[in-house]
């Protein structure tokens, strides 16, 4: 009995044993990697910081990861180019993808990415496959303004900057009522179109001034990757009056990357002749006859037409002391209007509905940011939260993509449609404008029609005739 009992526990020991060995070989399955680089990790202002993200999966992956769109506040981000790679690992075979996107911040500081993750669908046991979201490391940069270029305001900073300017005049001589148009390009490299420089032109006394909107217009090179952005800038200038004028000459300063210095480009002033226009001399013509008019002549026609001179005078003394006061009544009245109108909500909408118009991306979003603080459709006014109060799928998707092409320019931007934009910005404008509340239409007064019994008889105690 003692030797069956000693044999069952050494076979006991020994499976145990073997158990054991085998889960210890047992391999742990392999996990996917996310690497998250920023190079360089310190910048000047408005030069770009590469964000390397590289994503891998063990065996392959059944479909390209999903990544968040990387905006961040006071910066501008595109995506650059995106390539598949492959990597042996502790014997394991990774395939995945690795992405590239420029980031350029518009102010100095310290900028993060942070709390973000990345969908990854891969073939974990062929052909089984598994989902895993995968938290982003925490990364982060710093940009700052050389202390040479302390002074710049605004402060560009590029690897090259020319700009030229170009004029335009609606005749040649000029005279009063033409118009002259200055156009000034701007062209950068190193630096996106929206950190580039506005353009104050100056107003000139005999001269109208009316500045167009800015053209912003960013081009990338396929091989590589280097950024060329162009900000066009124009003026009308027209003619109230002849004389001699001269536009006020241009400089912009900037700060050359490469070089480490200030530099300025110039451009001259403009000066023009604007001639008075013909006939406007001292003499005036009579008739056929070609002579002039004399004193004699003019005392004879007011001796025959005194009567109408007199009426003359005075229709034109009583116009003299009406007139003004109209004339400041209704100008009032009128800047009035024109004030109200351009505060309101209407013509907020009116600009958003030209720019969309007009398939500009940013116009349209700028002047979609503008329009809603009139609409009043959430408290903070902003176009996450004008998204959730107006509940359309179909127009959160196109103001997603608007902001995609704007602010995430690259081969996987959705594109956005300014017609269906436009559709349902028009119903939810709709839906959450508040609505005017009008009065009850009054009735007819109860004199005319009296609803009860009248204690007058109809015939007034008269007796009908007969």
């Amino acid at each position: 009995m003692k030797r069956w009992i000693g044999s069952a526990m050494v076979w006991t020991t020994a499976v145990l044993l073997l158990q054991s060995h085998a889960f210890a070989q047992e391999p742990v399955a392999a996990e996917p990697i996310v690497q998250v680089t920023a190079d360089p990790p310190r910048v000047v202002v408005g030069q770009p910081v590469t964000l390397r993200i590289v994503v891998l999966a063990p065996n392959y992956m059944t479909s390209p990861p999903e990544l968040p769109d990387f905006q961040v506040r006071n910066a501008v981000t595109r995506q650059l180019q995106s390539v598949n790679t492959t990597e042996q690992r502790d014997g394991v075979s990774y395939a995945g993808v690795q992405y590239e996107y420029a980031i350029s911040p518009q102010e100095p500081g310290t900028y993060a990415i942070a709390d973000q993750s990345v969908s990854i669908k891969y073939a974990a046991a062929p052909p089984a496959t598994r989902e895993l979201s995968v938290a982003l490391p925490r990364v982060s940069f710093e940009a700052f303004i050389p202390d040479a270029a302390a002074a710049l305001r605004p402060f560009v900073s590029a690897q090259k900057l020319v700009a030229e300017q170009q004029i335009k005049r609606s005749s040649d001589p000029l005279r009063a009522g033409d118009a002259i148009t200055l156009t000034v390009t701007i062209t950068a490299e190193g630096t996106p179109a929206m950190l580039l420089p506005p353009l104050q032109f100056s107003a000139v006394d005999g001269l109208r001034l009316y500045p167009a909107q800015p053209q912003l217009e960013d081009k990338t090179q396929a091989r590589t990757d280097v950024m060329t952005a162009t900000r066009i800038e124009s003026a009308t200038y027209m003619v109230e009056r002849p004389g001699t004028y001269a536009l006020p000459a241009i400089e912009i300063g900037w700060w050359n990357v490469t070089g480490g210095k200030v530099e300025r480009v110039h451009l001259d002033g403009v000066a023009f002749t604007v001639a008075a226009t013909p006939g406007m001399t001292g003499e005036r013509p009579v008739g056929q006859s070609g002579g002039t008019w004399s004193w004699a002549g003019i005392r004879d026609v007011l001796a025959d037409h005194w009567l109408i001179v007199l009426l003359a005078a005075i229709i034109a003394v009583g116009l003299g002391l009406i007139a003004p006061r109209a004339i400041r009544r209704a100008s009032a009245d009128h800047r009035r209007r024109r004030d109200a109108y351009r505060r309101s909500e209407a013509f907020a909408f009116h600009q958003l509905r030209r720019a969309i118009g007009r398939r500009d991306a940013s116009r349209a979003y700028f002047a979609l940011l503008d329009w809603l603080p009139h609409l009043k459709a959430a408290p903070d006014n902003t176009a996450a939260a004008f998204r959730a109060a107006a509940a359309d799928p179909a127009l959160d998707a196109q103001i997603e993509a608007l902001e995609r092409t704007l602010f995430c320019k690259g081969r996987n931007a959705a594109p956005w449609s300014p017609n269906e934009m436009m559709r349902h910005l028009t119903t939810a404008r709709r839906n959450l404008r508040p609505r005017e509340r009008h009065g009850r239409s009054r009735g007819l007064p109860l004199s005319i029609n009296p609803a009860g019994p009248s204690s007058t008889p109809a015939h007034d105690r008269r007796r009908p005739a007969r």
